[in-house]
């Protein structure tokens, strides 16, 4: 019954209808959501089973293509976290690279899945890997994306990128994801520097948002935001009233957050009326070793003004216009294990084109083009770097789901395509403009005043 499905569906328009820009492998009597990035390195489309495999890839039509080409030589990289298959349709030849649809890997799992291809791949000059997602686009192009950085294909990150996004799509737009493309950069970073990756322990001092004139119109509001290391939900902030008039906005944490490796900070505008349901605004994510721009002097002592130069996080923006910046590639110091001053504040700095979920704004609507979120950090004191999560549970950290309408855990998509389809961005943003209630300009609520004494000078 399988194959029959299999057989009858190969020229079904459905699959070119899910693959949309995404460039089919369309001979030999095959129609599949697959394409040769080199020779020996494919990406494809989630080989599906049962009625899934009427729309995308079915796993019967793969099989037969990859026994038919490759015999004996192919090896199948699935990095979905939220489903699998029967591998024996593979002669078993499939290893597991995990991580969530629309969110970048855990820094930790690329190397190892760059040295598993490159080994596989010089064992014998006919052998192929295979990458996949659910689409085979975002995380796959990520992937496939730092790849070819370790194996000196390409030197720079927007190279390796544009250059997936040329042959993979028909748009050229590959991976999209601000935070997946700034994954990209941090691991060609380490291959360009030559560094170890060793996991950074960091202290979240101060957010801060600017300009208050790009974030909607002025108008009067609440937000929000939500601090996760890794899948770990480590700090909610309380609600952040929205003041009309307002010219500057920092929030100071109460108590410093303590944050090591990936770290993923959600912001949210709460209506006025509280028991409504808080809209996701943006996220995005980053990693602590890769924090390595200390904070001005006159900044440190007190004036909040940032200066206009800032680094992009690595995440090398596809969409240059007048009003954006270009990447910068400014020489880097190291890691930031090696800059060794505790003292210093430290500051990250990503704007509207890096931040996932706003980048989707292409035409302003919601947020002005030079909006910038900053982070100000401090390197942690050594005997807070082995300590438990601190701050301490409070009320706040324990509410439970029916206490709080915040999600627990990380919001994933509910688009059925993965990982940045352009038509269901554009849809999504009419949603998140609905509502009489926009968040503008801020007033810190927490004492200015306040700074851990760990940390004081």
């Amino acid at each position: 019954m399988a194959n029959t499905i299999s057989n009858m569906k190969i020229n079904n328009p459905l699959k070119g209808l899910v693959s949309k820009k995404r460039k089919r492998y369309k001979k030999d009597g095959f129609n599949l959501d697959l394409t040769y990035i080199q020779g020996n390195l494919i990406a494809m489309g989630f080989p599906a089973e049962r009625l899934e495999g009427v729309y995308r890839n079915h796993i019967d039509d793969v099989a037969k293509f990859l026994e038919s080409k490759h015999e004996g030589h192919y090896k199948i990289y699935n990095l979905c976290s939220e489903r699998s298959y029967d591998i024996s349709k593979f002669k078993q030849r499939v290893a597991h690279y995990p991580f969530d649809d629309h969110n970048p890997p855990k820094i930790e799992v690329i190397k190892p899945f760059c040295d598993d291809v490159e080994k596989w791949l010089s064992g014998d000059s006919r052998n192929v890997a295979a990458v996949h997602c659910k689409a085979g686009k975002g995380r796959t192009g990520v992937m496939v994306c730092c790849y070819m950085l370790h194996s000196r294909l390409f030197s720079t990150a927007s190279d390796a990128l544009n250059f997936y996004g040329q042959k993979r799509t028909t748009d050229r737009k590959g991976v999209t994801i601000p935070s997946q493309r700034r994954y990209v950069g941090y691991y060609s970073d380490l291959i360009q520097e030559n560094l170890d990756y060793t996991p950074v322990t960091l202290l979240i001092r101060e957010i801060r948002l600017e300009p208050l004139s790009a974030f909607f119109n002025g108008c009067q509001g609440n937000i929000m935001f939500a601090i996760y290391e890794g899948s770990l939900k480590v700090y909610s902030s309380v609600v952040l009233e929205a003041k009309k008039g307002s010219t500057d906005f920092y929030f100071r944490l109460d108590k410093c957050v303590k944050v090591c490796g990936d770290v993923k900070l959600e912001f949210f505008k709460q209506p006025k009326m509280m028991s409504m349901r808080k809209e996701k605004l943006f996220h995005f994510w980053f990693n602590t070793f890769f924090v390595r721009d200390e904070v001005p002097d006159h900044i440190e002592n007190g004036n909040c003004e940032l200066p206009d130069r800032a680094s992009r996080a690595l995440s090398y923006d596809e969409h240059s216009n007048s009003t954006q910046q270009p990447p910068l590639n400014k020489p880097r110091a190291g890691s930031l294990v090696t800059l060794g001053n505790v003292s210093k504040s430290l500051i990250l700095r990503i704007g509207k084109w890096d931040l996932d979920g706003a980048h989707k704004d292409k035409a302003n609507k919601l947020f002005s083009a030079d909006l910038k979120v900053s982070i100000v950090l401090q390197r942690a004191p050594e005997e807070l770097r082995s300590s438990p999560a601190w701050p301490p549970s409070s009320p706040l950290h324990n509410r439970t789901p029916s206490e709080s309408s915040e999600p627990e855990s990380s919001e994933a998509s509910t688009g059925d395509d993965d990982d940045d389809d352009e038509e269901e961005e554009e849809e999504g943003w009419e949603s998140v403009g609905r509502g009489d209630s926009r968040v503008g300009r801020y007033r810190l609520l927490s004492d200015p005043d306040f700074r851990h004494p760990e940390l004081q000078s």
